[in-house]
């Protein structure tokens, strides 16, 4: 690399190394351009790959533990980290971590690379209008939560006809990580379902499972959110159907990194 610099000035680009530093590579073994702020052109300065994170300021997709996924360089991993408001110091020792949140997925590839996304679903009560054509009016009952990682179900319920029921029972459940980092799209539904046991079983029934119908607690059936996004989604819900009303809620309980 052959450049040139002024001799008026100890730092000619203004980028916080000196002239000297730059060309001598006596800054981390770099030998870059004391002319340009930014030798890669990655977005990042020189000072601030040198100095500060400990980054290659001469490969602008430089990535020091390989987990860009949908990074194209560290200049972005840090400039997540930092409208997440972590310091400088941290961003450097994350930078050299793959998995900052420990939950199995690479930071580039995590849609929240802070956090292992989880939520608990609260069922508090439910009100079954519908006998689900049971002869004696009363429906035995569970609760299944899916997300995109798994489904979790509830112990039976015997629940009557026409009355509110009170359920108090809660599913902790994990959400998929995997996507854009900062775009959160999981998916949720929370079916509540009606299995008939002994002389109630049916051979079809009328949704053409045998011994099951999914108690309608929305007007399309099931509680379902397919871009649920655990920022501003969470909360308390009261949904009606044609078969009953629900009443439960939604709170995020992910584990930060530690």
């Amino acid at each position: 690399m052959h450049v040139t610099s002024s001799t008026h000035k100890k730092d000619t680009d203004g980028d916080g190394l000196t002239d000297f530093q730059e060309w001598s590579s006596s800054s981390g073994g770099y030998v870059t351009n004391p002319r340009e702020k930014d030798t890669d052109g990655d977005g990042l300065t020189d000072y601030e790959e040198i100095m500060v994170y400990g980054t290659d300021p001469l490969d602008w997709r430089d990535d020091i533990d390989k987990d860009n996924g949908w990074w194209d360089s560290d200049y972005d991993e840090v400039q997540y980290y930092k409208s997440r408001g972590i310091d400088d110091a941290t961003i450097k020792q994350f930078l050299n971590n793959s998995d900052v949140d420990g939950d199995g997925i690479k930071d580039g590839s995590d849609i929240d690379p802070l956090e292992d996304l989880k939520v608990k679903i609260t069922i508090k009560s439910v009100r079954i209008t519908s006998n689900m054509d049971d002869s004696d009016d009363l429906l035995e009952t569970i609760f299944d939560v899916t997300t995109d990682a798994e489904t979790k179900s509830s112990s039976l319920f015997y629940i009557p006809v026409g009355v509110n029921y009170s359920v108090n029972i809660s599913m902790v459940v994990d959400l998929n990580d995997m996507g854009i980092p900062g775009e959160y799209n999981n998916s949720i539904s929370i079916n509540v379902v009606d299995q008939d046991k002994g002389l109630e079983y049916k051979p079809l029934d009328i949704d053409g499972l045998p011994g099951i119908d999914v108690i309608k607690i929305t007007p399309s059936g099931s509680y379902a959110k397919n871009n649920f996004d655990i920022n501003s989604d969470c909360g308390n819900y009261s949904l009606s159907g044609p078969d009953g009303s629900i009443w439960f809620s939604i709170e995020d309980v992910s584990i930060p990194y530690s």
